[in-house]
């Protein structure tokens, strides 16, 4: 008999679908999980009769439940409501639908196996719903992006997340989202072997779901349970919970919850050589999956099946199932589970003496190997598990100490009522006080209050001196020579050729003086009056798309390249006029110093909070003099590009000021004869 080897991988592997069905269910609670896409089709055929249809929070609602009936049939079809959901809600601000419209996006990606979009979504689904203060959403998008984290091996970052939403569901005693946290930690801590804590959190998560009694969610404990058993070789106690949990999905007709018990069912009688009867389970798990759009799930149930024929020497099944397996998995880029797949490959040839063959899938298996190595991951998790294991502690201290804690109680309110009286002693004779100081408060504000106006209009008196020093130096000039070539033209001592022979030139000044009035109008109005920052979430990359292409006359007109390296995902938190000035500004300066035939880098690195935006250029460079004051209030100095171009010296102090009123910071590196780069910080989600 051929050795059966470890199927824990796949079982964990498909594990994952717990999170997204619970997330499903949970997340929308004002409408019937039971409807069919008939009824829902039908309501929103109706609602579409009537004028602004979408424009009805209604009309959206109706989609996600639509897509909801959607997710595990016709994928496609899910990611085109998302984008229309998303769109409409825009539309409308309809703030809990774009967030939901987030969240079904990212599940779409998930489900295709491209996490880092996937992660993309949530992350934004969980900044918007933070925004609105909606404790479900915000649970619900935590809990997809820990799932994410998991898919890529991110174990540490998984785990941070899932307690951070366990934290916010018990500040705010969310009990029907802590059970769903509770199972989904227990899967990352089964990923570490770390068994005893599944046990502990499953336990803990149907305690609390007794308080609910949603027999979904106690039938997808049971089936977490009765696996986790499975991995301690405990098989007995796995019967029992895997059983119940095959009778409740029965009896709720969920076929996607069935073909997972199915196969947890077969997995036990895997266990036991028994290969006629995990055959039996398995199939009715296959014949459900035919109707379920969810390709990736079926890598784990084919390695079963491949190993229940390998198991009753029907190699030639065994080899087809494996082989499905591997291209499913190599066609997703999935490495989950794909050491198993080569192995039992390996095993079948070896036993069918095609050694060439089987040398080929062994080696492909230790590269394989190499490749999942997960010791690193183990590293990351214990460091914050201490963390986990302090809380546990800390509610046993509490159900430990109740009792003692009702005692103290009443001493406490002893304490509370003798505060209580010598509170109100201090009240009344400080009453007599409280009329004198509050007086002498009004005037000590006044008093700030004549100081900083006086600041105010001295530094307005300033700025409207400087404001004219720029105009009558730098504005002046190139006006005053347009003016000049315009007279001549008119008293005709210039000719229409003449003329036009100076037309690029003209242009040119034109669109220096446009940007320079920019610059003073966006600077003036900052010092006098203040700016209005409106925040919003903004893709970096498309703000230096826009200037690239107002800049690229310059640019093409010195022969420099120009290339934006920033990626799609670098959606930061800010205004998109200050930072669309400050972008503007970087490239022109790196423009306006580089030689001929140099080249511009534009670049983005992703932070803990922030993303790093630098402009690089392999320009002429600055001096450590230059460099101390560039970003000064104090002075306004300019100096000429590579080819004579001038500017007004307010261009880097409008930028530090834009930049600095977006929660970011500016600087710069710069070496002679080597370039300048200039950096600055801008934050991903909106500061609470």
């Amino acid at each position: 008999m051929p050795h059966v080897l470890n199927i824990k991988n796949i079982k964990l592997s498909y594990l994952f679908l717990l999170m997204v069905a619970i997330a499903l269910f949970n997340s929308f609670p004002a409408f019937s999980q039971d409807r069919i896409k008939k009824e829902i089709q039908r309501d929103i055929k109706k609602l579409q009769e009537t004028p602004n249809f979408e424009r009805d929070t209604t009309y959206i609602n109706l989609l996600h439940e639509l897509g909801r009936e959607y997710n595990q049939y016709n994928l496609d079809s899910l990611l085109i409501i998302s984008n229309q959901t998303i769109k409409l809600s825009k539309a409308i601000k309809y703030a809990k639908g774009e967030t939901e419209g987030y969240i079904v996006k990212g599940g779409y990606y998930s489900d295709i196996g491209e996490q880092d979009e996937a992660i993309f979504y949530f992350i934004k689904a969980n900044l918007k719903a933070r925004t609105i203060n909606d404790i479900g959403l915000t649970l619900f998008s935590y809990s997809e992006l820990a799932k994410e984290y998991m898919y890529k091996d991110e174990y540490a970052k998984s785990l941070k997340t899932f307690l951070t939403g366990i934290e916010i569901a018990k500040e705010n005693k969310n009990d029907k989202w802590l059970p769903v946290l509770y199972i989904n930690i227990s899967v990352l801590y089964s990923l570490q072997k770390e068994y005893d804590q599944p046990i502990f959190f499953l336990k803990k998560a149907l305690e609390v779901n007794e308080r609910n009694d949603d027999q979904k969610l106690t039938g997808i404990i049971l089936s977490n349970l009765a696996f986790t058993y499975i991995e301690i070789e405990d098989i007995e106690k796995a019967n029992e919970p895997i059983n119940k949990a095959i009778n409740i999905f029965e009896d709720l007709k969920m076929n996607s919850w069935l073909t997972y018990v199915y196969e947890t069912k077969g997995t036990i009688f895997l266990k036991k050589n028994e290969y006629d009867n995990a055959l039996f389970w398995l199939n009715k798990s296959e014949v459900l999956h035919k109707n379920i759009d969810q390709t990736r799930y079926k890598i784990p149930l084919y390695l079963l099946l491949s190993k229940a024929y390998f198991g009753l020497k029907s190699n030639e099944i065994a080899e087809s199932y494996a082989v499905q397996a591997l291209k499913i998995s190599k066609d997703l880029n999935n490495l989950e589970n794909r050491d198993e797949i080569l192995q039992v490959l390996y095993e079948i040839k070896k036993a069918d003496e095609d050694f060439g063959q089987a040398l080929n899938y062994l080696e492909e298996f230790k590269a394989i190997s190499d490749t999942i190595n997960k010791n690193n991951n183990i590293k990351e998790l214990s460091i914050l598990k201490s963390n986990l294991e302090f809380e546990q502690e800390k509610e046993k201290y509490i159900s430990d100490s109740e009792q003692k804690n009702l005692l103290q109680r009443s001493y406490i309110y002893f304490s509370i009522l003798i505060i209580l009286a010598f509170t109100i002693i201090i009240v009344i004779l400080k009453r007599n006080n409280k009329i004198q100081n509050s007086l002498n408060q009004k005037l000590i504000e006044n008093t700030h209050a004549l100081k900083k106006n006086e600041i105010h209009l001295n530094g307005a008196n300033d700025t409207k001196i400087r404001l004219f020093s720029i105009i009558a130096h730098d504005l002046k000039g190139p006006i005053n020579s347009f003016k000049s070539l315009l007279d001549l033209f008119n008293k005709s001592e210039l000719s229409q050729t003449e003329f036009m022979h100076f037309m690029p030139q003209i242009g040119e000044n034109i669109e220096s003086i446009a940007f320079t009035l920019n610059n003073l109008l966006t600077w003036g109005q900052s010092q006098m009056n203040g700016l209005s920052t409106k925040p919003d979430f903004i893709p970096v990359n498309t703000l230096v798309d826009d200037s690239l292409r107002l800049l690229s006359k310059q640019a093409e007109g010195k022969s420099i390249s120009t290339i934006n390296n920033i990626e799609n995902h670098a959606i930061t938190w800010c205004d998109i006029d200050q930072i669309d000035i400050v972008i503007r500004n970087l490239i022109s300066n790196a423009v306006k110093f580089t030689r001929a035939h140099g080249t511009i880098i534009i670049s983005a690195i992703e932070q803990e909070e922030f993303w790093q935006i630098q402009v690089k250029d392999n320009g002429v460079g600055m001096s450590d003099d230059i460099l101390t004051n560039i970003f000064s209030e104090k002075e306004t100095s300019s100096t000429y590009g590579t080819q004579n171009e001038k500017g007004t010296g307010l261009g880097l102090r409008v930028c530090k000021e834009m930049v600095e009123n977006n929660g970011g910071t500016i600087w710069v590196e710069s070496e002679i004869e080597k370039g300048s780069t200039f950096y600055f910080t801008l934050p991903k989600g909106e500061k609470e």
